[in-house]
């Protein structure tokens, strides 16, 4: 089987971390053929893992969306027809809607059709955003209806999709964590008499910091000592809408007060070393598709408070305790529940420890190999 997996999104963040991860996984299975088409940062590396993978380089995902449209639906299917592709694995929401192999879709971002994304977080942008997200929406419906099946990285955006468009074929394959790379590390708790609180995500609308810069101000009144420290800046450029200018004026007076640490963006083992930094987890996101975070925070064996929404239920479970999403006297007496009940906290480190073990990568790239293969027969 010849399989074209169409990643030119994949640039930064979750994308391009599950195209690498990918890569690594497929190389165990030799008796496919998997050719990655991915941005030219990317290309190299992949092409290195092993014979039977390699790696075509685009930079379309920096074009105008316009054309990137073009691309998906009129030179996409030229390649698949020269490369004798016999399945297309569209790997970040948009289809190829008149595909001449059959295609399998992930569909990966829940904001298109998230209600709670739309009553909280989209009012706050301009009326152009507004429209380019309607269109997306749209086009990724339109995707899903085109593919031959549609895959989600969760339960919680698998129900968000099908409240949206009827799907009859459609699948859960839960994505994995390293645990070699988070694994628990011996370490006392707030040894500087400081608990230390950890957030790890790209700042956008959705992730909620704003709700946990409060629920800081609100601790250092009522104590514990607590510092976040946390990749999510508001400052981030590529973020721009009243939301962002809130929670700016919320960091800047944290910072005076000493409260938090931006680190900026944050990867690879510079990233990996903030869970070592540590003494609770802190996930105030209230629309994910998953939470990549949340899986890494429980392999390091750390206690997990977060925002109650399906998601991030869906793969704490009983291994985190819950907040309401917005309430950040809510989120305070979270964390400081977490911070001063040794027991507790003890308890949903070691369950968390216990439920981070069904989420393989192995897992996800077997039962993505078999829907390949099933996809494939069906059409032959």
């Amino acid at each position: 089987m010849r399989v074209l997996l169409n990643a030119v999104a994949a640039k930064i963040g979750g994308a391009a971390n599950y195209i690498r991860t990918l890569a690594r996984e497929l190389s165990y299975v030799d008796q496919h053929e998997f050719l990655f088409l991915v941005p030219e940062a990317e290309a190299p590396a992949i092409n290195e893992i092993a014979p039977h993978i390699h790696a075509f380089s685009s930079n379309i995902a920096e074009q105008p969306f316009p054309r990137r449209l073009w691309f998906d639906q009129v030179e996409l299917p030229r390649m698949l027809r020269r490369e004798h592709i016999d399945v297309l694995f569209s790997t970040a929401n948009f289809a190829t809607f008149f595909c001449p192999c059959p295609q399998v879709l992930l569909v990966r971002n829940s904001l298109y059709f998230s209600s709670l994304y739309r009553s909280k977080v989209l009012p706050h942008k301009s009326w152009n955003n507004r429209a380019n997200e309607a269109l997306r929406r749209w086009l990724v419906s339109r995707s899903a209806m085109a593919s031959d099946v549609v895959l989600t990285p969760s339960q919680a955006m698998l129900d968000e999709l099908r409240a949206a468009i009827h799907l009859p074929g459609a699948f859960v394959n839960h994505y994995g964590v390293d645990c070699h790379r988070f694994r628990p590390m011996p370490k006392a708790f707030a040894e500087d008499g400081c608990v230390s609180l950890v957030f790890t995500s790209l700042y956008s609308e959705h992730k909620n910091v704003g709700t946990l810069f409060r629920a800081l101000l609100e601790l250092e009144a009522s104590g514990p000592k607590c510092r976040l420290i946390t990749t999510a800046d508001p400052s981030w450029e590529k973020i721009e809408n009243d939301i962002r200018e809130s929670d700016r004026e919320l960091a800047y007076e944290l910072k005076r007060r000493l409260l938090v640490e931006l680190t900026g963006v944050l990867a690879g083992s510079a990233l990996d070393q903030l869970y070592d930094k540590a003494d609770i987890f802190v996930y105030p996101s209230v629309v994910e598709s998953f939470g990549h975070p949340l899986l890494e925070a429980m392999a390091a064996g750390l206690p997990i408070v977060a925002a109650d929404v399906p998601i991030n239920r869906e793969l704490c479970g009983d291994a985190a305790t819950y907040f309401s999403p917005f309430d950040h006297s809510e989120c305070a007496c979270a964390i400081k529940k977490v911070a001063t009940d040794s027991y507790f906290r003890q308890q949903l480190a070691q369950k968390g420890i216990k439920r981070v073990e069904i989420f393989r990568w192995s897992e996800h790239v077997k039962n993505l190999v078999q829907t390949l293969t099933r996809t494939v027969r069906k059409h032959s």
